[in-house]
């Protein structure tokens, strides 16, 4: 992967947009690549500097370059104080630090992304000991973080902050002098970015301040440390990275219907890609050539042009509610889940590329339906959800269905009628050998509580589906609910790699998987997880993120190195997509694109070794698309 920095990126971007330009400049130094805290005021006990990661003694990813900034109620106890740092009443808090700069801002609105990180030595301190910090705009606070602690408590009113390592590592800071010896009981923290509007008085002047600061909650005695980089001012929260928009749409059609209009947009829904992500397949209503009366079509972009899948007629009222594309043939081949007319039943299909045309593997009655399909690499195989008895044999209960090339398979998870089987992945090899779901029933070991587990099934050598035994099982979650009276574990979206023998399976999950890893999930939100079969430790959790919620993952050919994200941010509703590369148990991340309407992502590496991230948005995230049709769009990591 190359090197080249986010900052690097937006500058790039700036060649195309002077507006992205004039953004990376604002705070100077917002990255600290200078090596100081250059154009930054420290106050309060000034326990503050520049840091790189040898200054740690543990290990600190720093998110942008080579230098990240660090404020700290330590080391050791200071004097600033007694205070009411956070409105909670009494003065209470002590030792506070901060960092903060002043810049000319001429454009309304305006926000402030930044990537952040809290480290407090306070985890697994009484309650009351609640260290704090926020981040002020002209005195203002929008955004505040407390102490994570091991036993789920919040003393303070601020939210939690992610808590480091369970047990006690005692890592330290070495340099600058202010920060010399301040301990980080529990190990250095993860960063994570966010994105925050200013306020409009703020700006009634034409500049703003901003101060990041740390305060010491109820004793003067014990480390908390926040860590800052890659500031930034700017005119939106699109977070872009090296972006094209692939699609430029325009147009609606109304039509009447039964007496009722029916308005339908130019947008693109559902969306996949080949293992290099430059082949890609995507559903849309848009003209793109010979749709007239804006239906549902599946188009291809090869690369350099479009082609539309021909022969595969959806009528006024039907509609195509699934999509896959085989991953290593160049994508030659779709598997599509279609109702071709408004009083069709949903079946499955599969599309050929390279001779444009469709073979029709179910062919079910009314009363049921078939959806979300999957495909192996070569399109030999493809697997999908029915709640059709004639091919599960379980009534109306929702199951699994495989196509290996010649048949459908009806017995091939049993005909329980009281349980429910969804979400279909097959490997991204060629065999079609392996396949990962989400189940209720009770496929290996016991379920009695009826959560949704993750499975991943061998479905034998031959590929004949003749593996049916429970050893055909691999159970990769066993949950029950998050917490004491808590809600039941929420396991989802899992995905398979394109490794021989089906090796790494990434799935998303609220609950604390791994409680006793470096990363865990303490606050129960829905983070993305990793299972490595045959691994001495199979399971680890990949983010780490209290105010942003993981909703998709993908993953590309070697599960070893990239995978795909999108989430919502907890704090203004904006979804995000992304790569993230494994690295160690801090992934670094690379986020391409942020927006209310931002989803679908799909991750391929391309030829030259450059991860390509494929998703859907209206967003005009370029100056391109004004009417903000749902388009779509291709991130590289450069």
């Amino acid at each position: 992967m190359s090197t080249v920095s986010h900052r690097a990126r937006q500058l790039l971007f700036g060649l195309v947009t002077l507006t992205s330009l004039a953004q990376a400049q604002i705070p100077v130094n917002g990255g600290f690549e200078t090596g100081t805290i250059a154009n930054w005021t420290a106050g309060g006990d000034t326990r503050a500097g520049a840091i790189r990661a040898s200054y740690v003694s543990g290990t600190i990813v720093i998110p942008e370059g080579t230098w990240a900034g660090a404020i700290s109620s330590g080391p050791g106890a200071r004097s600033t104080g007694p205070l009411d740092f956070d409105g909670f009443g009494g003065n209470n808090d002590y030792d506070q630090s901060w960092l903060e700069s002043t810049s000319a801002v001429t454009f309304s609105p305006a926000f402030v992304a930044f990537d952040w990180a809290f480290a407090s030595s306070e985890q697994n301190e009484p309650d009351q000991y609640d260290d704090v910090m926020d981040v002020k705009a002209d005195g203002v606070r929008i955004f505040s973080r407390s102490s994570c602690k091991l036993n789920g408590s919040s003393y303070s009113p601020f939210a939690n902050a992610n808590c480091q390592n369970a047990s006690i590592v005692n890592n330290t800071i070495s340099n600058p002098a202010a920060l010399n010896t301040v301990n980080l009981r529990f190990g250095p923290p993860t960063f994570q970015r966010v994105c925050l509007q200013i306020p409009a008085a703020a700006l009634a002047d034409s500049s703003v301040t901003l101060r990041f600061s740390v305060a010491d909650s109820n004793d003067r005695n014990v480390d908390s440390t926040l860590f800052i980089d890659d500031v930034q001012i700017k005119t939106s929260c699109n977070e872009i990275g090296s972006i094209v928009q692939r699609t430029v749409t325009t147009g609606r059609n109304v039509e009447l219907k039964g007496g009722t209009f029916f308005f339908r947009g130019a947008n693109a829904r559902l969306i996949a890609n080949d293992s290099t992500g430059e082949i890609v397949a995507f559903v849309t209503s848009a003209d793109l050539g010979s749709n007239p009366n804006l239906l549902d079509q599946i188009y291809i972009w090869n690369g350099t042009a479009f082609t539309r899948a021909t022969g595969f007629n959806v009528t006024s009222g039907g509609g195509i509610s699934g999509l896959a594309m085989s991953y290593q043939d160049g994508g030659r081949y779709l598997a599509i889940a279609a109702r071709l007319t408004d009083t069709a039943t949903t079946q499955i299909y599969r599309y050929d590329r390279n001779t444009n045309t469709f073979l029709t593997l179910t062919s079910t009655p009314a009363g049921c339906e078939n959806g979300t399909p999957t495909i192996d690499g070569d399109g030999g195989v493809i697997a999908f959800e029915s709640t059709c008895n004639a091919l599960t044999g379980s009534g109306t209960a929702k199951k699994i269905v495989v196509w290996n090339g010649t048949t459908t398979s009806s017995s091939l998870f049993g005909t329980t009628t009281g349980c429910t089987m969804a979400e279909p992945a097959l490997t991204k090899n060629n065999n079609g050998r392996y396949l990962v779901f989400k189940s209720t029933c009770v496929h290996n070991g016991t379920n009695a509580d009826a959560n949704f587990e993750i499975y991943r099934f061998d479905r034998g050598a031959s590929g004949t589906n003749s593996g049916t035994t429970t050893g055909n099982f691999t159970r990769i979650t066993n949950t029950t609910t998050n917490g004491t009276g808590g809600p039941q574990t929420n396991n989802s979206s899992a995905v398979l790699d394109g490794s021989t023998n089906g090796t790494y399976i990434y799935f998303l999950s609220d609950g604390n998987l791994t409680p006793s890893a470096a990363n865990f999930n303490a606050d129960f939100s829905s983070e993305i997880f990793r299972y490595e079969v045959g691994a001495g430790t199979p399971l680890t959790q990949r983010t780490n993120s209290s105010d942003s919620a993981y909703i998709g993952v993908d993953v590309e050919t070697d599960g070893t190195l990239n995978y795909a994200y999108e989430r919502i941010s907890l704090l203004n509703g904006q979804f995000s997509v992304g790569q993230r590369r494994v690295n160690g148990t801090s992934d670094i991340e690379n986020n391409l694109a942020t927006g209310l309407t931002t989803n679908g992502a799909r991750i391929g590496r391309s030829s030259t070794v450059i991860p390509v991230v494929n998703f859907i948005s209206a967003e005009n995230f370029l100056g391109t698309n004004t009417d903000h049709n749902a388009e779509i769009w291709q991130g590289r990591v450069q």
